[in-house]
């Protein structure tokens, strides 16, 4: 009796770890998954704003005219001299001698993908230069053109 007890344990014990070794090769799956870049058109609002604004330049949410029109002749948006793979690097640049709330638009056209826009919300000090993206997004080998036009700013 104590043999087929014995046998029964270590069956029982053979059965747990291979199953948890199995367990862990499909944990594995998962995060090669994620390396694969989904379909553009399957990118959630979170996901594109990182695809948009990979270096942290994307300011605040911001919705419609905010901050009035007063100062938008004292901002100008130019393309940066260096060269970067995916289009070029854009600045935000204020000639102003007072700090500056704005909204900049941010559009785009990614395949079906439902959101088309961007409106970020930024501050900028008197004669800074500031980034706002690039003009261009790589996704998954492909290119996209992206248009950012200030339509708000105001005095702070």
């Amino acid at each position: 009796m104590k043999f087929k007890i014995l046998i029964a344990a270590l069956t029982f014990s053979l059965v747990f770890v291979s199953c948890k070794d199995g367990e862990k090769s499909k944990e594995t799956n998962p995060k090669q998954a994620e390396t694969t870049l989904k379909n553009v058109n399957e990118l959630t609002y979170i996901e594109m704003y990182h695809v948009v604004f990979k270096d942290k330049s994307g300011g605040m949410d911001a919705h419609g005219d905010l901050y009035g029109q007063d100062a938008i002749s004292s901002l100008k948006i130019e393309t940066a001299t260096v060269k970067l793979d995916c289009g070029n690097s854009l600045l935000l640049v204020s000639d102003s001698d007072t700090k500056i709330e704005l909204a900049i638009k941010a559009t785009f056209k990614f395949a079906d993908n439902p959101t088309k826009q961007f409106i970020r919300a930024y501050t900028i000090n008197p004669t800074e230069k500031i980034t706002i993206g690039t003009s261009k997004v790589c996704y998954n080998g492909k290119e996209y053109q992206i248009t950012r036009e200030i339509i708000s700013a105001g005095f702070k």
